[in-house]
């Protein structure tokens, strides 16, 4: 935002003071010389009380302030017991020169409590599941294996169907722990090494089985030069192995999945992270959907019949992303409807300075 004066922000308080959202101004000094009502609310202090005071005094927990440069920054903090979405942006005057801050504050408090509802919900009913499906599976494995006596063919059929949907209802409700624990910081973290050049044709070969079910072909293309990284092996694997079976999931009936990895290195040539990249030629992802594709629970409303067989509760590739940016990396993708999606992560050499937490 570049506003010409800082005129034009206070010319109408009035107006400004039908807000819900909070407004203040301060100068190149970082004195207030304008607070609105829902800002006074915010703060707790009335607004003539505010005026002529450091905005460092009032808002001392918005770090943002003090590293508010060109352009806008934002940040989420608690103040007075609320939940407070926090944007400064810098002033400027005709002559381009910084005339002060302007910031405004977003009550979210109702957003973060439903936030905080539904990840208590989730993580107290997933583990409340987890142990009758647990006696469930047991009970029908042993049934299966005929501990309860031989079992004529229909009972056999009827035994091998229960398992298959327990199993499954098992990775669901694990899913949903795992992104759980992932949310709330509780992920445990091994310390170790990750080889990619081993791992994703360990995971490759394993799930080549399931492309093979639609002729599909899996092409590896991985730099010889790529070193391990410093990363729980687990958590990697769980990022190869979800975006993999989601290529394989989408993909057009006889097409190509390519996986590449490559290392990308700094001064003295030594490596600094690896990229990723996961690609098909399948049905992409609509425009529309794109933009929360990464979201928890997240499904398309207009399903092609691709979708509709793939199944699942839309938390993988939430997870992914949770455990990508755990390591400090980034993830993202380039999709067009029935041109294939191609998904490409990053992850730094060296891990987080503590256990990731999102």
């Amino acid at each position: 935002m570049n506003v010409n004066s800082s005129t034009s922000i206070i010319e109408s308080p009035q107006i400004l003071n039908y807000l819900a959202d909070g407004i203040i101004f301060s100068n190149h000094d970082g004195i207030i010389t304008y607070a609105n009502q829902a800002a006074s609310q915010m703060v707790g202090a009335p607004p003539d009380a505010m005026l002529g005071r450091p905005i460092t005094d009032i808002l001392t927990r918005l770090p943002l302030l003090a590293a508010a440069g060109n352009g806008t920054k934002a940040s989420q903090f608690e103040l007075n017991g609320r939940h407070v979405k926090g944007k400064a942006t810098t002033i400027y005057n005709p002559e381009n020169q910084a005339q002060g801050i302007l910031t405004t504050l977003q009550d979210i408090t109702s957003e973060y409590e439903a936030e905080q509802a539904k990840k208590h919900f989730l993580q107290n009913i997933s583990h409340e599941l987890r142990t009758p499906l647990t006696a469930i599976k047991g009970y029908i494995e042993l049934l299966a294996a005929g501990t309860g006596g031989s079992l004529n063919e229909n009972q056999k059929m009827f035994t091998t169907t229960i398992q298959r949907n327990v199993n499954r209802m098992v990775q669901l409700t694990n899913s949903l722990i795992f992104a759980s624990s992932i949310k709330s910081g509780r992920l445990e973290h091994i310390s170790g090494h990750t080889d990619l050049s081993q791992l994703i044709p360990q995971i490759s070969r394993e799930l080549q089985p399931k492309a093979a079910e639609d002729g599909q072909q899996i092409i590896l293309e991985i730099d010889k030069n790529l070193q391990p990284l410093q990363i729980d092996p687990i958590h990697m694997a769980t990022i190869l192995e979800e975006l993999l079976t989601n290529s394989i999931k989408f993909n057009r009936s006889g097409g190509k999945v390519r996986v590449t990895a490559v290392p990308e290195t700094g001064n003295g040539n030594q490596q600094t992270f690896v990229i990723v990249s996961i690609s098909d030629e399948g049905i992409g992802i609509a425009p529309s959907d794109q933009a929360y594709i990464f979201e928890e629970f997240y499904r398309a409303d207009n399903q092609s019949d691709t979708q509709i067989r793939a199944g699942g509760i839309g938390m993988g590739l939430s997870i992914v992303r949770a455990l990508v940016e755990a390591y400090n990396g980034r993830i993202w993708f380039k999709s067009a409807p029935n041109q294939g999606s191609t998904f490409t992560f990053i992850i730094p050499n060296q891990p987080p300075d503590h256990p990731p937490t999102p």
